[in-house]
């Protein structure tokens, strides 16, 4: 993929920000390590037993990893991609081996490799189509050029994909535990406050909107595309949290999820924030940005209730285990968001003529 002639580094860093997520994902919870009896063969030579629905997770898990490998090379697309593929699960089955909370089989393996081949293969694809090829460089231009760019709009991409998980509130990075509260009133949730769990909700839905608003707003070139793009990315995540609700939670937690009046008071806030911030000039647009990003951590480390909450498994209409896996691992990125994006933030804030007035906000 290139723009206007310069090679764009956009699937590579999707790559590695998704090979992370793998890495994330299969080593959770990170405990037990223990190595194996002298007489326990090596996973790859072991008996294994066939599980549709673990072949079907990681299949899946693997082809996205496959895509962006795939279109990051010029050439031998499903040959990278499925050496690639091939080897992330080799490593990742063979750390699962030693720790006994988690399994390694060679089906797993298949899976892997397989959806990492078809990634590659869907690249390819694309690759192929000339007009689509020609709409994405187009697309691109329009955003900021360079590793800087690439890296921009790819922490962007993984933020949308976290707010597929249904269990935390709309624009939050935290389980709110009063919820069980609102699901279950027959039984005592152990949280101190209710009021300041709202509170949280409500301040760090704020934050989290006028925030990802301005870092979407600062990677468009041209200003003029800059509040539609905020807006766009906002009413993507809204969408793809109400849709992730729909289809997985259960009926008593969809109806109480889908009425939550913090997530609308917060969406007000956001959006007068970003209204008031748009008037500011690109410099002080970045430290803002910067700012109200970090500042949305403060509520989960002041209330380690909120920090430490997880989505129980009763919520949701499967108890499939990945989606404990699927949670933390959503958590993990919620979390870690605001800190990557200051630190992209402040290489925005270095770049030479920044200022300049063909290539910024």
């Amino acid at each position: 993929m290139r723009v206007d002639g310069d090679r764009t580094h956009l699937p590579l860093a999707l790559a590695l920000l998704y090979m992370l997520c793998i890495v994330y994902a299969s080593l959770y919870p990170f405990i037990r390590w223990e190595l194996p009896l002298p007489e326990t063969p090596y996973w790859l030579f072991a008996p294994a037993r066939f599980y549709r629905a673990d072949f079907v997770v990681n299949f899946f898990a693997y082809l996205p990893f496959g895509l962006f490998v795939g279109l990051a090379s010029r050439r031998y697309r499903l040959g990278w991609a499925l050496v690639c593929g091939a080897l992330l699960s080799l490593a990742m089955e063979s750390c699962q081996w030693l720790m006994p909370p988690r399994s390694a089989d060679l089906y797993d393996f298949f899976a892997n490799t397989t959806g990492a081949a078809v990634g590659g293969i869907v690249a390819w694809s694309l690759a192929a189509l000339s007009p689509l090829r020609d709409r994405l460089y187009r697309w691109r231009h329009l955003f900021l050029t360079g590793w800087l760019g690439d890296f921009g709009l790819a922490l962007l991409v993984f933020w949308l994909a976290a707010q597929v998980n249904p269990g935390i509130p709309s624009f939050s990075i935290v389980f709110d535990p009063t919820v069980l509260a609102a699901v279950w009133p027959d039984k005592t949730i152990p949280f101190a406050d209710a009021r300041w769990s709202m509170l949280a909700e409500i301040v760090i839905g704020a934050f989290q909107i006028s925030g990802i608003g301005l870092f979407a707003a600062l990677l468009v070139r041209d200003r003029r595309h800059a509040v539609l793009t905020a807006i766009g990315i906002i009413l993507a995540a809204f969408l793809l949290k109400n849709a992730a609700i729909w289809l997985t939670l259960n009926d008593v937690a969809r109806v109480h999820y889908l009425g939550r009046t913090t997530t609308w008071i917060a969406l007000a806030l956001g959006f007068l924030l970003l209204y008031v911030f748009f008037t500011l000039s690109r410099p002080k647009v970045v430290t803002l940005c910067a700012v109200i990003l970090l500042s949305s951590l403060l509520a989960p480390l002041l209330l380690p209730d909120l920090l430490f909450a997880r989505v129980p498994p009763s919520l949701f209409n499967s108890h499939y285990a990945h989606l404990l896996h699927f949670d933390s691992l959503t958590r993990i990125i919620l979390l870690g968001w605001p800190l990557a994006a200051g630190i992209w933030l402040f290489f925005l804030a270095g770049r030479p003529h920044w200022g300049a007035s063909s290539d910024v906000y």
